[in-house]
């Protein structure tokens, strides 16, 4: 790994402090990672291998960066810029390196770089090397994103109201964005939004819910136990983007993460209605159903709630979902839901030999968020030590995921496992194990 000499700019003007190379040394221009395109790989691939693709923007930063055009093929062996600023580690720690206070974000910095290491992406960690790489935490996107509505609807209200200067000063964002991603909504109190058209109510005990499926669509509600809480699903990615794909499994099969993070998403929405909660699911397929195969095929006809189209800008892809989930949340308000959850679910892509156990993001800034993923985690320690007889190694941490920081319903974010890792796969091809996800996850809620 070259190693970069220089003093780390952070942007909106505050600095790091610090003698990178010797006492006389003057800020110099920020330093970028710079990587070679693989054969195959594209903007995506590349941007997810090295961990940065689920933070806000970072697509139209890295070609902007590159100075490229949208959408345009990388060459191979050609030398990238990625939206990660390298910079001399002070040897101490991330905290005083970067001139920050915050003990969470420091670690999410410091996992950062080591999966980096784990992953074989830098040859040494960033103590032995004494290069920091620091993940584009502080991209913001300021511009609102529009979609398309299929069918025509009212346009919805934004807010426009922008974040005030302290907030942009903030050295990594990972606190809670402010109301521009909001959708700000005078709740109505005579009736919950849940009554949406995927929904119906049959009696005080039965609903149909038609996103599930013609087989699984009549569900029974066996007790009240989250009555008053409301859950904002978004299964990871949909539309023209499939997420990460495992290629050519079990013969010619591709596995697409979004198909996978969709069947669980709407099991776990069943066992939540089947306890009385409301549930919203965010991304939505209108043919696939609860579907007990291995191999769900890859398909593009996913939609965002209300027929909106997904854009495949990942910018606008982000914004849409948490503009609907945050618009959901702003209806709901008042409307006797005492208790607001938003749950992302994703399959993560890493090298082939990497297994992982499912795990857990929460938000640094809420107690409600952190205290929830902890529970999860919980459970699914004791569900591994009943079930799996080895140690689960699954983790809770903070990481400023643009979803985690824009919801305003309190966020929990899902890994359910690396895609191209053999073992890992058969934890989400196989729909039994999909159920017992739900499940696991569910039982964190009833306790």
């Amino acid at each position: 790994m070259k190693k970069f000499c220089s003093i780390f700019i952070i942007c909106f003007g505050i600095h790091i402090a610090g003698n990178a190379c010797d006492d006389h040394a003057k800020p110099l221009k920020v330093n970028y990672l710079k990587v070679k395109a693989k054969s195959g790989q594209g903007a995506l691939a590349l941007l997810r291998e090295y961990q940065v693709l689920e933070f806000s923007c970072v697509l139209d930063e890295f070609y902007k960066l590159n100075k490229l055009k949208k959408n345009v093929d990388l060459k191979v062996g050609q030398e990238y810029l990625l939206p990660i600023k390298t910079l001399a580690f002070d040897g101490k720690s991330i905290r005083s390196t970067l001139d920050i206070n915050d003990y969470e974000l420091a670690k999410s910095i410091e996992k950062f770089n080591q999966t980096a290491t784990a992953k074989k992406l830098r040859k040494h960690d960033f103590k032995k090397s004494k290069l920091l790489w620091v993940p584009p935490y502080d991209i913001t996107c300021n511009d609102v994103a529009e979609s398309n509505p299929i069918k025509s609807e009212n346009k919805e209200s934004k807010n426009t109201s922008t974040t005030s200067e302290k907030e942009t000063k903030v050295i990594v964002a990972d606190k809670k964005l402010l109301s521009p991603n909001d959708e700000i909504v005078h709740a109505d109190n005579t009736k919950l939004v849940s009554e949406t058209p995927e929904l119906k109510r049959v009696s005080n005990k039965k609903v149909t819910f038609s996103l599930f499926g013609k087989k699984y669509e009549e569900v029974s509600i066996v007790s009240n136990k989250l009555n008053g809480q409301a859950f904002y699903l978004v299964p990871g990615h949909g539309g023209p983007d499939p997420g990460a794909v495992a290629k050519n499994i079990h013969g010619n099969f591709d596995a697409c993460e979004d198909e996978y993070a969709y069947d669980v998403s709407l099991r776990l929405a069943k066992n939540l209605i089947e306890n009385g909660a409301e549930v919203f699911v965010i991304v939505q397929d209108k043919n696939d159903g609860i579907r007990d195969e291995m191999y769900l095929d890859c398909d593009t006809d996913e939609v965002c709630m209300g027929d909106h189209e997904i854009p495949i800008n990942q910018k606008k892809r982000l914004r849409q979902g948490m503009k609907k989930v945050n618009s959901l949340y702003h209806k709901n308000k008042g409307n006797k839901i005492k208790n607001h959850w938003m749950i992302s679910i994703h399959v993560d892509s890493r090298p082939s030999e990497d297994r992982q156990d499912v795990f857990f993001y929460y938000q640094s800034d809420s107690p409600e968020s952190k205290s929830k993923t902890i529970d999860i985690q919980n459970v699914f320690t004791q569900k591994y030590e009943t079930f799996q007889n080895r140690e689960y190694k699954g983790s809770a941490s903070a990481r400023p995921l643009y979803v985690i920081r824009a919801s305003r319903p309190e966020p929990i974010f899902i890994e359910l496992g690396n895609i191209l890792n053999a073992k890992d796969r058969e934890r989400i091809l196989r729909p039994t194990n999909r159920q017992l996800l739900a499940d696991w996850i569910t039982e964190a809620f009833l306790k």
